[in-house]
């Protein structure tokens, strides 16, 4: 029969040779892609993805239907919608605004990256309030903004936003 120290040994060798294909939480690296959604927003906004007369044509022609009627409560709710949209451009591209409107148009691409990548998430880096010891922050801010198909001037426009710190309340910069 085995001994007391044969048994002994026995269930440290077992242990190990069960545990060897445990992975820890410890031993994992959770790569997170981070990127500057400003510089996302400005790229997004400077090409042809964006079409600006779907948003604000189809507010200039609300207005001028609600001028002909005359009807003041109808101009009043439409100014504030441009108001409003203008406010939300401007925490986007200067601020720390969610532009989920935008990574929408290219969440393909995106998810694309994040196999590419070995990425676990992509997220901006204005919402990832805390990461651990076992997440790995990879920029992926550059190739989100290639998507938009930038041209030069764009490109040197986002190093610029990128080098900067977010505007506090950027959405209430008036134009």
């Amino acid at each position: 029969m085995f001994s007391q120290k044969s048994s002994l040994t026995a269930l440290v060798v077992l242990g190990l040779f069960f545990s060897s294909g445990i992975i820890t939480h410890a031993q994992t690296k959770i790569r997170v892609g981070v990127f500057d959604s400003r510089a996302v927003a400005v790229a997004y906004y400077q090409s042809k993805f964006f079409n600006p007369q779907q948003i604000f044509g189809s507010l200039q022609t609300k207005m001028k239907a609600a001028k002909e009627k005359d009807d003041k409560k109808e101009i009043a709710s439409i100014e504030r919608e441009g108001t409003l949209r203008q406010a939300v451009m401007h925490e986007q591209g200067f601020g720390r605004g969610s532009i989920n409107n935008i990574t929408e148009t290219v969440k393909n691409k995106i998810a694309q990256l994040a196999k590419e990548e070995n990425l676990s998430v992509v997220v901006s880096k204005w919402e990832l309030v805390f990461s651990g010891d076992d997440v790995v922050p990879v920029d992926v801010t550059k190739k989100i903004v290639d998507f938009f198909e930038p041209s030069e001037k764009v490109k040197s426009i986002v190093e610029e936003v990128i080098k900067s710190e977010p505007v506090k309340d950027a959405y209430l910069i008036e134009d």
